[in-house]
């Protein structure tokens, strides 16, 4: 396993990984840590070439990114990979666990509190997360959802984009765009959802901590389980294969109920499930 850094979600997923190899009598032989640093990535493939594992496990972009481009004979695992596709993460010895859940999951979650929803606003950096929201349109065409888009090249357009979607739209959905979301821009974005009574939906809980009203996301410890459960099918194949980039398995959602409450939502029923997350 190789880590990017040391991170309390990468070490969920390190977690779920180890409980899972063991019922699958696969033998975890080293943990690196890059902390953080390319140098130490180059090293950390070094060594890896010269033990010659029969899989490796890769979590983040920095340990992803080192591996694929050093290693070309082990199998690769990767996961933890915001916005995946602008890595070109593909090749015949990788296999991904990508960190969006699927489309009509997330829509699923988020209307098991708000109820239908038709008009959806997003606003987004092409280069960043464009792959994402062209998916995301013809997915959200079949959940008979409109997806009112904005596209911005820096996080100086967000008070513009947000005047022009506020009023037409049901719910703004926020992705992992880092020229969206800066911790200046998401503090306009949460006050100003919130006072035009705008539901703020994420793929992370890190931001209904912060006052979005709910996200669907990954869980952790699950995606170490299910990488590992993708390990055990490759080492069974005669021949180096991917078995290509899949959805996580398992997703939990998550509610801020101090911002449903300034929303004027009644989620009572809602919270009374316990695989439910409730902040704060």
């Amino acid at each position: 396993m190789i880590k990017s850094q040391n991170l309390s979600a990468y070490n969920e997923v390190v977690k779920g990984f180890q409980k899972e190899c063991i019922q699958n009598n696969i033998s975890i032989t080293s943990i690196y840590d890059l902390n953080g640093k390319m140098k130490m990535g180059q090293k950390v493939a070094r060594k890896i070439r010269k033990k010659k594992p029969d899989i490796v496990l890769s979590i983040g972009v920095l340990a992803t990114t080192v591996v694929k481009e050093k290693i070309k004979d082990i199998p690769i695992v990767f996961c933890m990979v915001i916005n995946h596709e602008r890595f070109k993460l593909s090749g015949p010895n990788i296999t991904g666990i990508s960190t969006e859940i699927a489309i009509e999951d997330q829509f699923n979650g988020y209307q098991s509190i708000l109820g239908q929803l038709k008009n959806i606003g997003v606003i987004y950096d092409p280069s960043k997360t464009g792959i994402i929201i062209k998916n995301a349109e013809i997915k959200m065409k079949h959940l008979g959802i409109s997806l009112a888009k904005y596209e911005v090249t820096s996080s100086r357009k967000i008070s513009e984009a947000l005047e022009n979607l506020i009023g037409k739209i049901d719910a703004l959905w926020l992705l992992p765009d880092s020229t969206v979301v800066t911790r200046k821009s998401f503090d306009l974005i949460k006050s100003s959802t919130i006072e035009n009574k705008v539901p703020l939906l994420c793929t992370s809980d890190v931001f209904v901590k912060a006052g979005a009203l709910a996200a669907v996301s990954s869980d952790y410890n699950y995606v170490g389980s299910q990488a590992a459960g993708l390990a055990a099918k490759i080492l069974e194949l005669p021949a180096l294969s991917s078995l290509g980039i899949v959805n996580p398995d398992y997703f939990k959602l998550s509610i801020n109920t101090d911002t449903a409450e300034e929303l004027g939502l009644e989620v009572k029923l809602v919270l009374e499930d316990p695989k439910i997350n409730i902040y704060p």
